[in-house]
């Protein structure tokens, strides 16, 4: 640390380098001579890894003169060694059953990298651009290329078995654009669209545009064109991070809920959506098991659980339902037969627009056929899929007709719901389960049958526990089959409602306590966030303790109950703040509903399995607090507050607004409730979901929120209405309200900070100098920080199953001893030069009173 700081200030490398003990001075010195480099390297190789410089003071032996509190002068005598050869970083590496072709995009020093492999040699060419359809400059194409025209260049496959590309840094494109082209005979091949592999992030924004341009302006426009534009700009969304695929996820949540339409003026055949649909949860599967970030790992998840899984025979669709109508005589186009107008039109559709709808639509057909009652097909329509009458008549293929009483069809149309389910169904539990058991050992698929014949069975969501860890190796393994992903997603959302039909008024203390731990254990199997696995360990290790409800046991178990609420907060509002606003764009643009779109964070975070935490932890909480003897208090959301106390529902106010800030005392919430403008808290004695409508409006609309468990203390705040208070949380967790004058100059200016005021603070005037770094035990007033000093008092103070980091420090004055050294004078200038000018800008705001 006191050589980087020494390195940044002298102007060295900051990377590889030699510290040497030297009595009396501090600076840095970088060497940039080749043949010292050479030099280095050369000692080096014989004792210690490539690249890694030979060090005469090792960090062992640093640590060792720091923790004995021996004062030594350290000196940061840096010579810059030669950089390590870098491993090629693998971007992205992607095999496509279209073509039969393995793409594996790399980062080297030199630039970027390309290749593009056969499974089998043949003749090929790779019709290809860059960015958007433009041909590269001549010089960075290789041996053999043509070019085409402005837009593109053919390169041959190399023995018709691979095409390598390389960019050098300066002149890379942002992404490569290609389709093929075999030779004998002729063949183009194109994956639906254009192969697409991503170099570097792109401009969001971009991206972006070119979405709400199609969902907003184009006119003919449906779910295939869609999946084909999710395809073309699939890479430059993940490169882009959390942000980027959170717009992915949200705008496929929108369109899988129907929110954006699905078909405008545009038609296409079932064999075309098929493959799209098979394209598309392929890729996001790969996004899902191997993209380094975590976000976008989720949201691919999150994005293929309300994806078709496409493939199959797309020409099945079309066919099927002509073989049926054939065989059984119903009347088509100009063909005698029983006139059925719903089958014809319902075919119609099936032929030019089949979606996912036609798996719900098949599913209602049925139902009214075993019953011959007209209520049935209208229910199962809702039921399943939400689709009404007028949905029906309002399809770009319009279903107007009512079906007809042909009961004699109940088995080909059984055997139809299965073609359409291939296609179109995702993660439909049943439909997963039978795609997916070729690709499991015999164990686990006979495990996974025997718990979905037995679904309803109290121990069902601990056998599915058991049955997604089997699945877990399968489907993270490199080339892992989406169905078995989307079989775990199904099973994942099972295992969600089985908890939830718990009535968890009947369970003991002690069974909320392990559901939680199971609901952990189901959570980290595949969850992308680090903080909720540590929550799900650190519950383990509580739960797996002894003297369970004793005091100690207690507060352990409600630090971790607070410590897992709060990862829950957390995770529900990144999730909120990577979606909503999304959601606000697409919808403006596409002229959707706001109904429709003005709570979508809020509905992305409650429809995750994890969301069945909160409710389990609220139940736990008073049981925990009581065992623990601790505070009165839940904080949901930690801000100081300040206004008049008044005493009602929040549920009575909705909709209005106050012009002066107001404490609201209510003594229930239901948790679905909007917080009204003027209000700055919000207090009850309800027991309130940290995920809950009105947590998390509470924390992004900066109100305190906490629930109240004493009965003395409630009644005191009742007793305060018509008062104004000053709010704040102390650091025992505790909401301390305090009686202000409203007149007065210090709730005032609390209220202009939006809280409680602040407190003058005295700092000790810092110490002599008088060593490069400090161990815990000289830690003190005038030496170091108060973060630091805290830490040291913790550690006496704490129970010892508390851990406090060991600490070591750079004392006050570190910075201005480095700075004082020659190699440094420049910086010091520098600094000297900054201060004087903010100190003729103090004077200046003096000047017009503005200070």
């Amino acid at each position: 640390m006191i050589v980087d700081r020494a390195l940044q200030l002298g102007g060295g490398h900051v990377g590889r380098c030699t510290p040497i003990v030297q009595p009396g001075r501090l600076h840095a010195r970088a060497s940039c001579a080749f043949a010292r480099r050479r030099q280095a390297v050369a000692q080096s190789s014989s004792c210690a890894p490539a690249g890694i410089a030979q060090t005469s003071v090792t960090i062992k032996q640093l640590g060792r003169q720091i923790s004995s509190g021996r004062r030594s002068s350290i000196v940061a005598h840096a010579v810059q060694a030669p950089p390590a050869p870098a491993a090629a970083e693998e971007l992205s590496r992607v095999f496509y059953d279209a073509g039969g072709i393995t793409v594996v995009a790399t980062k080297e020093a030199s630039g970027y990298s390309v290749l593009v492999e056969a499974a089998e040699p043949r003749g090929m060419l790779l019709h290809w651009g860059v960015n958007e359809w433009e041909a590269p400059p001549q010089e960075q194409l290789p041996e053999g290329s043509t070019k085409v025209d402005d837009k593109a260049v053919q390169t041959h496959f190399k023995d018709g078995r691979s095409v390598w590309l390389h960019f050098p840094n300066q002149h890379a494109p942002e992404r490569i654009v290609f389709v093929l082209k075999e030779l004998s005979p002729e063949n183009w091949i194109n994956n639906g669209s254009c192969y697409s592999v991503q170099l570097k992030p792109p401009g969001i924004d971009k991206l972006i545009s070119r979405v709400l341009d199609c969902e907003g302006d184009a006119t003919h426009w449906s779910l295939k064109d869609r999946l084909v534009l999710v395809n073309d700009v699939l890479d430059g969304f993940a490169a882009a991070g959390a942000d980027g695929m959170g717009f992915v996820f949200t705008w496929l949540r929108m369109s899988s809920s129907k929110i954006l339409t699905w078909a405008r003026n545009s038609n296409y055949q079932s064999k075309d959506i098929a493959w799209m649909q098979k394209v598309t949860s392929e890729r996001m599967t790969e996004k899902a098991r191997g993209h380094p970030d975590p976000w976008v790992r989720l949201y691919a998840r999150l994005a293929l659980a309300g994806l078709p899984r496409g493939g199959g025979n797309g020409d099945d669709i079309r066919m099927g339902i002509l073989h049926i109508m054939r065989e059984y005589g119903i009347k088509e186009g100009h063909r005698p037969g029983i006139d059925e107008p719903f089958l014809e039109q319902w075919h119609q559709k099936l032929h030019q627009n089949t979606t996912p709808e036609d798996v719900t639509i098949c599913e209602a057909y049925l139902a009214y056929l075993h019953s011959g009652n007209h209520d049935d097909y209208w229910r199962v329509l809702w039921d399943n899929g939400r689709i009404t009458k007028e949905h029906l008549e309002g399809l770009n293929i319009p279903i107007k007709a009512w079906p007809q009483h042909l009961p004699h069809m109940i088995n080909a149309f059984k055997g139809y719901l299965w073609t359409l389910k291939t296609c179109h169904s995702g993660a439909d539990m049943d439909t997963a389960a039978e795609m997916a058991k070729g690709h499991l050992d015999g164990d686990t698929t006979w495990m996974l049958f025997d718990m979905l014949q037995n679904r309803n069975e109290w121990w069902v969501p601990g056998k599915i526990v058991e049955v997604r860890k089997r699945l877990a190796g399968v489907w993270r393994a490199p080339g892992g089959s989406r169905d078995v992903l989307l079989l775990d997603i199904a099973l994942d959302n099972y295992f969600r409602t089985m908890v939830e039909r718990t009535d968890r008024s009947t369970l003991s203390r002690d069974s909320l306590v392990d559901m939680v731990g199971m609901v952990l254990d189901n959570a980290g199997i595949a969850c992308e966030s680090e903080d909720l696995q540590q929550c799900g360990r650190l519950w383990g290790r509580v739960a797996s303790a002894g003297n369970r409800w004793a005091g100690e046991w207690g507060l352990q178990a409600l630090a971790a109950a607070q410590r897992l609420q709060l990862s829950l907060a957390g995770y529900a509002d990144d999730m909120c703040s990577h979606t909503q606003r999304h959601a606000n764009a697409l919808g403006e643009r596409a002229k959707v509903d706001r109904a429709y779109i003005l709570n979508f964070g809020e509905e992305v975070v409650r429809g995750q399995p994890v969301f069945v935490l909160s409710g389990l932890l609220q139940d736990l909480e008073r049981h925990l607090r009581e065992a623990a003897g601790a505070g009165p208090w839940q904080v949901i959301s930690q801000v100081p507050a300040l206004g008049e106390v008044v005493v009602g529902s929040l549920a009575d106010i909705q909709g209005q607004a106050f012009s002066k800030p107001v404490v609201l005392i209510c003594e229930t919430l239901g948790g679905m409730e909007d917080i009204p403008p003027g209000i700055t808290a919000v207090l009850t004695k309800s027991s309130t979901d940290v995920l809950s409508h009105v947590a998390i409006r509470a924390r992004s609309q900066g109100v305190l929120l906490a629930t109240c468990f004493e009965d003395a203390e409630w009644q005191r705040l009742t007793a305060m209405q018509g008062q104004h208070a000053s709010l704040e949380v102390n650091a025992a967790g505790e909401v301390l309200a305090v009686q202000v004058d409203p007149a007065s100059e210090d709730a005032a200016g609390a209220a202009s900070k939006g809280g409680a005021g602040f407190r003058r603070l005295t700092l000790a005037p810092p110490a002599p100098w008088s060593s490069w770094a400090v161990a815990e035990q000289q830690f003190g007033p005038g030496v170091v920080g108060a973060k630091a000093n805290n830490l040291a008092k913790l550690r006496s103070a704490l129970p010892a199953w508390i851990q406090v980091p060991v600490g070591v420090a750079l004392p006050f004055g570190t910075f201005e001893q480095v700075l004082a050294f020659g190699a440094n004078s420049g910086a010091a200038a520098r600094l000297r030069e900054l201060q004087q000018e903010l100190g003729k800008a103090e004077v200046r705001l003096q000047a017009f009173g503005l200070k």
